[in-house]
């Protein structure tokens, strides 16, 4: 309650956020396959060019972005997603195009994810201590983002900030066990459950 108005929690939320920890697993597994160049790296000194290091940190973010609008565009929804019964759909509650599905998850993912190491990158480089705008000016956008991203999956209504900005929504899937249904990816050549015809 608020000024005698009340912001009650979106009923998707727990589901959204249990889902997007399965799938943080799954980045993690990415960021991991990422170690033996890291290895590399430090054995020829290229750890020592902070360019090389922001370059290096951009690619699990990267590659999890698209992995997940892959997902999102062949199977109407991550896996974290699928073990919860959601989908990701267009305002029409169509399956969402490639582009909807990248935005959503350069917003969602992608770019928190990268503004969190260029925070962390610039720190181990002095950044704050010289004050770096880089550094100092991704420090002061990631906190806020990623805090307006948590409070719109909790009171969005199913449009977290990223579904609003690329024109998408999360709905619960009236057929359970999506996950298993969506075996072989029919979503492309079906509406998803609860679609109109």
């Amino acid at each position: 309650m608020c000024g005698g108005y009340s912001f009650p929690m979106d009923e998707l939320a727990a589901d959204r956020v249990k889902a997007y920890a399965r799938d943080c697993i799954g980045y993690a597994a990415i960021t991991a396959g990422t170690v033996p160049l890291g290895i590399v790296a430090h054995a020829r000194g290229w750890g020592r060019r902070r360019g090389f290091v922001m370059a290096m940190s951009a690619v699990p973010p990267a590659v999890a972005t698209l992995f997940a609008t892959w997902q999102e565009r062949e199977h109407g929804a991550t896996r974290g997603k699928r073990h919860y019964d959601l989908v990701v759909l267009d305002r029409s509650l169509a399956p969402a195009g490639y582009g909807r599905l990248l935005l959503r998850n350069t917003v969602k993912i992608g770019l928190p994810w990268q503004l969190g190491h260029v925070v962390a990158v610039g720190a181990a480089f002095g950044g704050f201590e010289d004050r770096d705008r880089l550094t100092w000016s991704a420090a002061l956008v990631t906190y806020p983002l990623i805090g307006a991203i948590m409070a719109s999956v909790l009171f969005g209504k199913g449009r977290a900030l990223p579904d609003r900005l690329a024109g998408t929504q999360v709905a619960k899937s009236p057929v359970q066990g999506i996950r298993r249904s969506l075996v072989g990816s029919p979503w492309r050549r079906k509406s998803p459950p609860g679609a109109p015809a």
